[in-house]
């Protein structure tokens, strides 16, 4: 555990201090928490940002046109592929 130092105006303070009261905690155990459910909820957010992302450039793949590399119907031969032109 650490100790640190942070600075607030009065008001804030005061605020903090009941907040804390009501809860039942210390201003150090109270702010230590809401410090840490913003930690997670930011990375929860990174994480969901990160895969909305990841979605978008599937959709964005998906939503090209086909190509379509059959001739009537078969699949070209390994030398069909491969032939210089």
């Amino acid at each position: 555990m650490r100790n640190i130092t942070i600075s607030m105006d009065d008001e804030l303070a005061s605020q903090t201090r009941i907040a804390a009261a009501k809860a039942g905690k210390s201003v150090s155990k109270y702010l230590a928490e809401a410090a840490r459910e913003k930690i997670e909820a930011d990375a929860v957010h990174s994480a969901t940002q990160k895969r909305n992302e990841q979605l978008e450039a599937l959709e964005k793949l998906w939503s090209l046109p086909l190509w379509d590399v059959s001739d009537n119907g078969k699949m070209p031969t390994a030398e069909e592929r491969n032939a210089r032109r």
